[in-house]
């Protein structure tokens, strides 16, 4: 009786260790399917988001949340892009008289 016993715990010991030390090899996870890779284009336009129309042309990668001042003194920041077309919002008009040095 004493010898089943002891073989029984030994035999639950290595089955709790078992799956202690090793559970993602018993139960594996599936993996996430990699996102397609983001096409880098050779310029963008970037869009004023409410009229339409055409702030610049950049040969840069644009992101969402780069800021751009136009040639009228007004700071955008861009909220989308599509393709090579980036829309931005409208954030304020800058003043540049207290930026110059007396």
């Amino acid at each position: 009786m004493k010898s089943k016993a002891i073989y029984l715990l030994v035999i639950i010991l290595l089955l709790a260790s078992l799956f202690a030390f090793n559970p993602l090899h018993l139960f594996p996870v599936e993996q996430k399917p990699e996102p397609p890779p983001l096409t880098k284009y050779d310029y963008y336009i970037i869009v004023d988001e409410s009229s339409g129309s055409h702030l610049m042309y950049v040969p840069l990668v644009v992101n969402i949340g780069d800021e751009v001042l136009s040639e009228e003194n007004k700071r955008y920041k861009v909220v989308k892009i599509e393709q090579n077309r980036a829309f931005a919002r409208f954030i304020e008009d800058v003043n540049l008289e207290k930026y110059k040095k007396k």
